[in-house]
């Protein structure tokens, strides 16, 4: 996972596409509780309208993996699940989490995403499960928001987002190509667990990622070896100029 500049403003979105997400949402928002998600999948042509968009942003590639997308299915993944988040209750009650459905046509809620990450897939040559879907875990549960005037700034997600900087800067990799945390868990437990969720949660280390990534860490020692092996045979080959002591006029 690498840094994504995402910048919704800067969006070339076809003209009116504003104008019908604010009605979407109000119809959203009229809509009763069990009734919302539907209404927010019956306007599923505005995310679907920002995919161009949002691919030329990271270059073709999923904002989560940094895998390149060509002939696959490629999702807008909303960073805050909109239709329901997976195992949460309210405290007290068996009332699961509605879903941030008031973020559903907010374009800062929107990241490009492969099925791996996005959607609940299994890695059949080690079988395990990966993929966000719905999860949205918490450093706090307590500080989940639940219902549009309650502050998502306190929330503390565990999910590394991409578009942040020091969130991205919390993974590093092995040798072999596997992700893990960049911190120990003894020295720096929010900054383990976050990368420790994350890489659960977004597949990072399905094997077709960590296949790429030596693949690609082989091509770069490769090139290395190469330049190396070109310099090393010039250096007989140059020359040093020695330039006239007197002026080309005075010879």
């Amino acid at each position: 996972m690498r840094y994504v500049p995402y910048e919704p403003d800067k969006l070339n979105l076809r003209a009116g596409w504003k104008k019908d997400a604010e009605a979407a949402e109000q119809e959203v928002r009229n809509a009763a509780p069990g009734g919302k998600s539907k209404a927010i999948k019956s306007h599923s042509n505005l995310w679907k309208d920002v995919k161009p968009e949002l691919k030329k942003v990271f270059h073709g590639k999923c904002w989560y993996t940094e895998s390149p997308q060509a002939g696959t299915d490629v999702d807008v993944d909303h960073y805050r699940p909109k239709g329901r988040v997976a195992k949460t209750k309210k405290d007290g009650t068996d009332e699961p989490h509605p879903g941030y459905w008031w973020l559903a046509f907010k374009l800062d809620n929107y990241r490009y995403s492969c099925i791996y990450a996005n959607r609940r897939r299994c890695d059949v040559e080690i079988g395990v499960t990966g993929g966000k879907a719905d999860n949205f875990p918490l450093w706090n549960e307590d500080n989940r928001a639940w219902c549009s005037g309650d502050d998502c700034f306190d929330e503390q997600p565990l999910l590394l987002d991409p578009c942040k900087r020091t969130d991205v800067a919390l993974l590093t990799f092995k040798d072999d190509g596997e992700a893990m945390p960049r911190f120990a868990e003894q020295d720096r437990k929010r900054a383990y667990d976050r990368a420790e969720a994350s890489i659960q949660y977004y597949n990072l280390n399905h094997s077709d990622f960590k296949k790429a990534r030596l693949a690609i860490r082989d091509e770069l020692t490769r090139r290395i070896e190469n330049e190396n092996v070109i310099l090393k045979n010039l250096k007989p080959m140059m020359l040093i100029t020695i330039w006239p002591t007197k002026r080309p006029s005075e010879i």
